[in-house]
């Protein structure tokens, strides 16, 4: 069962695409499950001022995908930098056990924007 944050992200993707002047690229994947997401970013003066994805997988990795994106835009790397686990952890909302890959793909992603800076 897919919680609403998972439902509303998935049935309504707000970033899904490509950023044609992206100077970032993201790529994460689950061998396990399958589970691809690349994403394009487009950083000036040290923020995010676009970014979009194309992902393969479940419904809770597109989700997450669309998430994240929607997290990151506007926002500084150092304001990136600076959240905590726990609220990572939060922006998925409760996970089933199958779904809990996806919140390891969510710390990867961060984990990524902020080694390529």
């Amino acid at each position: 069962m897919y919680n609403s944050i998972i439902v509303d992200y998935f049935s309504k993707p707000r970033h899904s695409g490509d950023v044609i002047d992206a100077n970032r690229e993201l790529k994460i994947g689950n061998s396990v499950c399958g589970d691809t997401i690349f994403m394009k970013i487009k950083v000036t003066d040290g923020r995010v001022v676009n970014a979009k994805y194309k992902a393969y997988g479940c419904a809770t990795s597109l989700a997450t995908a669309d998430i994240f994106a929607e997290y990151i835009i506007g926002k500084s790397l150092a304001e990136i930098a600076q959240l905590l686990a726990h609220e990572i952890d939060s922006m998925l909302g409760e996970l089933e056990p199958p779904q809990m890959h996806c919140l390891n793909i969510l710390h990867d992603l961060f984990e990524q924007i902020l080694s390529e800076a």
